[in-house]
């Protein structure tokens, strides 16, 4: 179980790599603060959706569990890989070129959307609960850190396409639900 929460946490961080370095390629910063609220948010929704995750998992038998965690995590990853074409939204509204603490709000619900969906998909796994929700915080505020870096650094070399990252994001939830099948 843990790598399988190990890959899910990844695969609902990875898009934070692409918007930090949409971050980074428009000179945006992310406070301190604002990210401290990012872990926050990303805490309490990734938990909250392994708890409805083990709520249906009471009801469901194992094969019918497994077939509708393992559809969750393939349509979910489809459905990142269609919103991967279009381009990044900031949540810079103010156009300070810093991500203050209430613009850190949108953007930390916006960053679990996907966490919500696979918390639950992967809770009907078992998924461990005080693990999974620390390791989606830590790895959501390591690759947006990560991306805003590298996008400040590459703004003079190469013009990245945004959507890299969250199509790669699509496709591991797509192999996870796959090999979760086959489990």
């Amino acid at each position: 179980m843990l790598i399988s929460s190990l890959l899910l946490a990844l695969s609902s961080s990875l898009d934070s790599l692409s918007i930090g370095i949409t971050y980074g390629l428009r000179n945006t910063k992310i406070s301190k603060s604002s990210q401290i609220i990012l872990a926050i948010i990303s805490i309490i929704v990734t938990t909250i959706s392994i708890m409805i995750g083990g709520i249906l998992k009471n009801f469901l038998s194992d094969i019918i569990s497994k077939i509708i965690g393992s559809s969750i995590l393939m349509l979910l990853g489809i459905i990142i890989i269609v919103q991967s074409r279009s381009n990044s939204s900031s949540f810079d509204f103010n156009n300070s070129n810093i991500i203050d603490p209430s613009e850190a709000v949108a953007l930390g619900i916006a960053l679990s959307l996907d966490s919500l969906f696979i918390g639950i998909g992967g809770s009907i796994f078992g998924l461990n609960i005080s693990l999974f929700p620390i390791l989606v915080a830590l790895l959501q505020l390591f690759f947006l850190n990560l991306g805003n870096s590298l996008g400040r650094r590459l703004i003079k070399i190469a013009n990245i396409p945004y959507d890299v990252w969250s199509t790669l994001s699509g496709v591991l939830l797509i192999l996870i639900g796959i090999a979760k099948l086959n489990v």
